[in-house]
């Protein structure tokens, strides 16, 4: 009889890829994060310049789910919710790039 490990499996096949279930944002090679992380600028931009105002945070979840398509279609396999979190980590970052990228000329030349 074979011993079964103690721990959680944490894979499973999808697709015929075996895919790891508890994936986190740090797994990611460095080119899928920097995609992730220029679509949720896009995404938080795009809704910034519809409203005319920073998005509420009742908006984040149209963000992370704008997001989550491309993240499909560019077949990155990430849960949901470890790009929530880095959204929720990277948004004050994300809010300074574009109030600087937003001011007027004016007062950059003063």
């Amino acid at each position: 009889m074979r011993a079964i490990p103690t721990g959680a499996k944490n894979h499973k096949k999808i697709d015929g890829k075996l895919l790891r279930t508890d994936k986190q944002f740090c797994h990611l090679k460095q080119s899928q994060k920097e995609k992730i992380s220029e679509w949720l600028y896009q995404e938080y931009r795009r809704l910034w310049i519809e409203k005319g105002h920073e998005p509420h945070k009742r908006d984040n979840w149209k963000i992370v789910m704008a997001v989550m398509e491309h993240i499909a279609v560019a077949e990155i396999w990430i849960p949901e919710y470890e790009v929530r979190d880095y959204f929720y980590r990277r948004k004050s970052h994300l809010r300074k790039r574009i109030e600087k990228e937003l001011q007027p000329e004016e007062a950059i030349e003063e």
